[in-house]
């Protein structure tokens, strides 16, 4: 039998890996199209509570997606609010 060894890696990278990359992306189906977004600053609709908020995605933290649309300057919303994104 002929098993392929795959590299271990040792707790210092692991360490360095788990800081680089945050919490909340594995945790959230729609943080591509967040990041995305506030990349390309291309539109997104986020929808939460019932209501559909349009908007481009200006900055991300752990905590909160800020967005700015035509009718407002400055839109934060709280992540644990956010049922769904659309984007295209």
């Amino acid at each position: 039998m002929n098993r392929a060894r795959f590299p271990s890696l040792s707790a210092t990278a692991l360490l360095a890996l788990m800081i680089a990359a945050p919490a909340w992306a594995a945790s959230e189906p729609f943080v591509e199209l967040l990041e995305a977004s506030l990349k390309d600053r291309k539109g997104v609709v986020v929808y939460l509570k019932g209501q559909a908020v349009p908007g481009r995605v200006t900055r991300l933290t752990a905590d909160a997606v800020e967005l700015t649309s035509r009718e407002y300057t400055r839109i934060i919303l709280r992540r644990d609010a956010i049922d769904g994104v659309a984007g295209n």
